[in-house]
C-alpha cells in the first residue's frame, strides 16, 4: 500500500482520525477511550485556543490510518510576543517514517504562520486533556482528562528534533492514611491568623460563582505565564455550568477573606472508571450509564488551584485541599490524583509531597525550533 499524508477534510477523514487510537491501543488495557464527540468538535469547530488558526493531518497506509496530528496557533500567546505554536492529538505507529511525514507537514504549516517554534502535546480545549506526553508509569490507567500514550512516543519526538520543554508530575493520594493532627492544627491556625474561610460553592447561584472564580484568576496568574489569561465572564459562566453537570460541588472549594474571593481549588470525579465501558460514545445511552454509575466512582482528580498573590504562602491551598479531602472521605472516595505540577515549581511540588502525595506519574512537553 502507498503511504500518504492528507489534510483532514471529509467526514471519512474525521472518522479515520478518531478511530486510529482504537487500533493503536487495542491490546493496551490501560488506555481509556476519550469522548469522540470532543475530538470531532475541535476538528470541525475549533476551540478558543485555536484562535490563530488550526489544521489536522493524517498519514494513511491505503485505507488504514497510521498517524495523526493537530496543529494550531493561539492568538493570545502570539500577541504577547511569543511566536510559538502548539501541536495536539498526536498518535502514531512506532515508525519514524510516518511520524516524520506528520511533523514535516507541521514544520511547513508553522513556518507559513510565521512561528519560530512549536510545543506539545498541548490541549485542544485549553484543559489537561491530551496535555503532555506520558514518560513514566505506563502500568496505571490515566485519571480523567489525563493523557496516555505508548512508551515509544518520547523516542520518536526526540529523533525528529524535539527537546524536552517541560517536566511535569502527578501525585497519588491514598485516603486510607489519616492526615497528621499537626497539619490540621496548622491549617486552622492559618485560617484564624489571616482571617479567611473555605466553603464549597453554592451551585444555585452560578453567576456569583463564575464572577468569584474569574476574580481569583485575575489576581493570581503570574506575569511570567505569557499567554495564560483568565476566561471572559461568559466563558467562565459556561465552565461553571459544565461543572454543575459533571463535577461534585463538594469536591470544589472557594476561600474567602470576608466577601473577597482569594482562592479556589477544583476536583472532578474520575469518570475514567466508567468511560472505558462507553468506548468513546456518549450517545445514545452513554449519558444514562454515566449518571447511573456516577455514585459508584471511588476516586477523583484535583486538577487546578489558584490563590491570589497577596494570600499566597498563607496556607490557603492547604486549607482548600483539606476541605475537599474531608468531603471526599465522608462521601466514600478512597483515592485521588493531584497535578499536573512542573518539577521547576518547587513550592507546589513540596506542598504536594507534604500533603501526603506520592509521585507516581511523569509527563513532558516537547519543543521543536524552526
Amino acid at each position: 500500500m502507498k503511504i500518504k499524508l492528507i489534510k483532514v477534510r471529509t467526514k471519512k477523514d474525521i472518522r479515520n482520525f478518531i478511530r486510529l487510537p482504537y487500533e493503536l491501543y487495542k491490546d493496551t488495557p490501560q488506555w481509556i477511550p476519550p469522548l469522540n464527540s470532543t475530538i470531532k468538535s475541535v476538528i470541525i469547530k475549533g476551540a478558543p485556543v485555536m484562535s490563530g488558526g488550526r489544521e489536522f493531518f493524517l498519514v494513511m497506509d491505503g485505507p488504514q490510518p497510521v498517524a495523526r496530528l493537530g496543529v494550531y496557533v493561539n492568538r493570545n500567546v502570539v500577541k504577547h510576543g511569543n511566536k510559538v505554536g502548539s501541536f495536539t492529538l498526536f498518535e502514531s505507529q512506532n515508525d519514524i517514517y510516518v511520524a516524520d511525514l506528520l511533523f514535516h507537514a507541521a514544520d511547513n504549516w508553522f513556518k507559513k504562520m510565521d512561528m519560530e517554534s512549536y510545543i506539545g502535546t498541548d490541549s485542544p480545549t485549553n484543559g489537561d486533556d491530551y496535555k503532555a506526553i506520558l514518560i513514566k508509569n505506563f502500568d496505571d490507567p490515566p485519571f480523567i482528562n489525563m493523557n496516555y500514550n505508548h512508551p515509544y512516543y518520547r523516542e520518536l519526538l526526540e529523533e525528529l528534533g524535539f527537546s524536552m520543554n517541560g517536566h511535569l508530575a502527578c501525585f497519588k493520594y491514598n485516603f486510607g492514611k489519616p492526615i497528621p493532627e499537626k497539619i490540621v492544627r496548622l491549617i486552622e491556625l492559618a485560617k484564624k491568623r489571616y482571617g479567611y474561610e473555605v466553603i464549597s460553592p453554592n451551585m444555585k447561584n452560578l453567576e456569583k460563582v463564575a464572577r468569584d472564580l474569574k476574580r481569583v484568576m485575575e489576581n493570581s496568574i503570574p506575569d511570567e505565564w505569557v499567554g495564560v489569561r483568565p476566561p471572559s465572564y461568559e466563558e467562565m459562566l459556561q465552565i461553571v455550568k459544565d461543572m454543575k453537570k459533571f463535577a461534585d460541588p463538594e469536591l470544589v472549594a472557594i476561600a474567602y477573606h470576608g466577601d473577597e474571593p482569594i482562592g479556589f481549588a477544583a476536583s472532578i470525579p474520575n469518570y475514567n472508571e466508567i468511560l472505558k465501558e462507553l468506548r468513546g460514545r456518549i450517545y445514545p445511552f452513554g449519558w444514562l450509564k454515566l449518571f447511573l454509575k456516577k455514585k459508584n466512582i471511588k476516586s477523583f482528580r484535583a486538577f487546578t488551584v489558584f490563590v491570589v498573590k497577596k494570600f499566597q504562602g498563607k496556607g490557603v491551598s492547604f486549607a482548600m485541599h483539606y476541605h475537599i479531602g474531608m468531603n471526599a472521605l465522608r462521601k466514600g472516595y478512597v483515592m485521588a490524583e493531584g497535578g499536573i505540577i512542573g518539577f521547576e515549581n518547587k513550592k507546589s511540588f513540596q506542598d504536594a509531597l507534604g500533603a501526603g502525595g506520592e509521585l507516581y506519574k511523569e509527563y513532558a512537553t516537547f519543543e521543536k525550533k524552526l
